[in-house]
């Protein structure tokens, strides 16, 4: 799962010239990226490493990142 939302980012980065900084998943997703990292990553520390805000939601199919300029207000407060 974490070497996928590494090439998220990486191709949107390459497309769009930016880096995202939203990540889109479902729970089930959300757990396998959780797997991903050690027991002792907290959220903030897994969201802190993607530099992307995550978002949870039932209705996502597949992960995807997108960038938002209000995400990106809240990541350098």
């Amino acid at each position: 799962m974490l070497a996928y939302i590494f090439r998220l980012i990486r191709d949107f980065e390459k497309e769009h010239e930016v880096n995202p900084n939203l990540l889109y998943l479902n729970k089930f997703h959300y757990k396998h990226l959780e797997q991903a990292f050690s027991e002792a990553y907290s959220l903030q520390n897994i969201i802190d490493t993607l530099q992307v805000e995550i978002i949870v939601d039932q209705c996502i199919i597949h992960p995807r990142v997108s960038w938002s300029h209000s995400a990106q207000h809240r990541i350098a407060s």
